[in-house]
């Protein structure tokens, strides 16, 4: 994907090169022009950017630009008079022509060796389409920034995140860390330490550094040898634990360039720890490049056996009740919160487990909290035997409060006012926060976020296009869990339709696309969720060595044969795909409550799995806490708020985006 590409679908922001003029009457009814052209293709701008676009030497290009970013379908499904075709298909028919086409594909590979670019397909009546179906979704919003900024804000914006990046990021943090000056590096506090790892390997293999230049610059970005150890074991990993000479010096000088005290602390936090960090500085050869004796005296009494493991200690003294060990375990409040359970089965009162954590709220992730919340709440908790369920309702209380306290230390603009929640397109309910379980795909708007079905809106329509200069087989699979317990399947090796569903045809070869549509005025009263998955059969690895793979999800507002199949103005969600897996349940639909929901998990628990709601701790509940935790009051007219929360870009400025300030986390 280009740079540019990513920063819309991650940021959903568009550098262009800023203007000096005064806008006239003329260059501004030509933006104004540009962003009506732009809402056909399900984006806006805030009316701040209009002025900016109407001076930017970039604005005739300015679509085609946008519309390129995107994505599109570029090619037919086997029926292109899908739906109402495959509807009125008698089923030997469909599968005769699927048979034919395997034949022409697999089977001429099966008997002849020969590999086929592009397999048979049936001659069917295609329709012209030539118009585009109503506009049944908001437009979403995006940000102008200045070509100048193209990296230093994407950087900063990412980077400054206490969450860890999903792969699309890294590939922008890449390409920032490529162009930005080690200064402008520097000046990045790294939030969260699983991101400072491809930051560290981008400065520590850069080409354009020189080694005084990489040791100041590693130090900055490493706040201390624990940091350091993480990078060094990534660096390693990627370098197949092969370094030079040069490489190795200046990782142990880094080390050294860190205090004693702190060299030792971080040498052996657990045993597992312990016994990889020794194996690093082994091929390191700490040893031998070491200038100071008292660390190579630390290093010796690692090997020895003679340090003792923080983790060993604090379970220790766990095991055998010592009236120290809460007190020990509240050093490390984060290692604490981590350690609830085990503590509970030890004996301990979760009255003195959580007194002793509230003192140090304010110093645990909030991330953490969250991802402990959702566990602990999630569904089929009633399933578990009585003192494990006890269990985690002793947890989630005590977790809830911690979060309270832990918000209540952030400094954010919603303090003490009337804040309105405005987030008509999207079920606060049924959304979640997702922390561990945030899909790699990523996107602007997150994994685990229900967006509302509007009223009239009949169908919704799942797609996948893809294209390789080889032979690629990629299967799109729906699955419907019925009211009454019953499951109905589509896709190649299932049914092509149903009451509720309806499967475009398999297409095995390259520069092809296939629909799945839901019927959700059938579904009401027939179907609980329907799930999505997307899956390579045949021809690359994982997702990221397709040329191009494009999929997402849209509403259908009038079936008429002559309406366009893809409109981008109408997707919920898109994505390019880039992950490293063959299989994704990319998407399920909550029938019954008019949602649907972006999954992207790559568990590979089946090609027809039916996504389950995702926990008990939804959007709404954290914004209770939020706003309680601020003393803000919430109001439900927009006009009586002094600040209105929003999810996206906001348009204008009482509002706040929820996703660009990553829901107050780190506020």
């Amino acid at each position: 994907m280009k740079y540019e590409q990513l920063l819309l679908s991650e940021l959903r922001v568009v550098p262009v090169r800023y203007g000096s003029a005064e806008p006239d009457d003329a260059m501004l009814a030509k933006a104004v022009t540009a962003n009506e052209e732009l809402i056909n293709l399900g984006y806006t701008l805030s009316p701040k950017d209009i002025i900016p676009l109407s001076v930017t030497p970039d604005l005739d290009g300015f679509v085609s630009c946008v519309r390129e970013y995107i994505g599109d379908v570029k090619a037919d499904p086997m029926y292109p008079d899908f739906p109402s075709r495959v509807m009125e298909m008698d089923e030997a028919v469909f599968r005769f022509h699927q048979m034919l086409h395997y034949l022409s594909t697999y089977g001429v590979t099966l008997f002849t060796g020969t590999k086929v670019k592009r397999g048979w397909l049936p001659e069917v009546h295609k329709t012209e389409k030539i118009k585009s179906d109503d506009k049944l979704l908001e437009a979403k919003v995006i940000e102008l920034i200045g070509e100048n900024e193209k990296y230093i804000t994407p950087y900063k914006k990412i980077m400054t995140r206490t969450e860890r990046m999903d792969d699309k990021q890294r590939m922008i943090v890449k390409e920032c860390a490529e162009n930005l000056t080690p200064e402008q590096i520097a000046s990045v506090a790294v939030t969260f330490k699983q991101n400072l790892l491809d930051v560290f390997n981008a400065v520590f293999t850069s080409e354009k550094l020189g080694r005084e230049a990489k040791l100041v610059l590693l130090h900055t970005i490493c706040q201390h040898t624990g940091d350091v150890y993480k990078c060094v074991d990534y660096s390693l990993t990627r370098a197949r634990f092969h370094l030079k000479t040069s490489q190795k010096r200046l990782l142990v000088k880094l080390l050294e360039s860190f205090p004693i005290e702190d060299f030792k602390a971080n040498l052996i936090l657990s045993n597992k720890k312990g016994e990889r960090t020794e194996l690093m500085l082994r091929f390191l050869d700490f040893n031998t490049y070491s200038r100071k004796e008292e660390y190579k005296q630390a290093v010796a009494e690692l090997r020895s056996g003679k340090l003792r493991s923080w983790e060993s200690r604090a379970k220790f003294l766990a095991a055998h009740k010592n009236p120290e060990a809460l007190s020990f375990f509240g050093a490390r409040p984060g290692m604490m919160l981590r350690s609830m359970t085990y503590l509970l089965r030890n004996g301990y009162r979760s009255e003195d487990i959580f007194n002793t954590l509230l003192p140090n709220a304010a110093s645990l992730k909030t991330q953490s909290l969250v991802s402990l919340m959702s566990f602990f709440n999630r569904p089929g908790l009633n399933d578990l035997d009585d003192a494990k369920f006890r269990e985690a309702v002793i947890i989630s209380r005590m977790v809830n409060s911690l979060l309270e306290k832990r918000l209540e230390a952030n400094k954010t603009k919603l303090a003490g006012k009337f804040v309105c929640i405005k987030m008509p397109q999207f079920d606060l309910d049924l959304s979640t926060i997702r922390i561990s379980n945030k899909s790699n795909e990523g996107g602007y708007i997150r994994p685990g976020l229900a967006y509302k079905i509007p009223e009239g809106v009949n169908r919704l329509r799942f797609f996948v296009y893809w294209n390789d200069k080889e032979q690629v087989d990629i299967d799109l699979h729906g699955a419907a869990r019925r009211l009454d317990g019953s499951y109905d399947h589509i896709g190649w090796n299932a049914g092509f339709k149903s009451d509720t569903l309806v499967f475009s045809g398999d297409i095995t070869h390259s520069d092809a696309a296939e629909y799945i549509d839901i019927d959700l005025e059938k579904a009401g009263g027939l179907v609980d969720t329907v799930g999505v998955n997307i899956n390579i059969y045949y021809g690359r690895p994982t997702f990221k060595e397709i040329g191009e793979c494009f999929v997402g999800a849209m509403a259908v507002g009038t079936m008429n044969k002559e309406i366009k199949l893809y409109d981008p103005k109408n997707c919920f969600f898109t994505h390019f795909l880039t992950s490293k897996c063959r299989q994704m349940n990319y998407g399920y639909v909550d029938i019954q409550n008019r949602a649907i929901i972006f999954d992207g998990n790559e568990s590979g628990r089946g090609y027809y799995n039916v996504m389950p709601r995702d926990n008990g701790f939804s959007l709404r509940s954290y914004l209770e806490i939020l706003l309680r935790s601020q003393k803000a009051v919430a109001v439900d007219d927009p006009e009586k708020a002094d600040i209105t929360l929003v999810m996206g870009k906001p348009t204008t400025p009482k509002e706040i985006s929820l996703i660009d300030n990553n829901f107050f986390m780190e506020a």
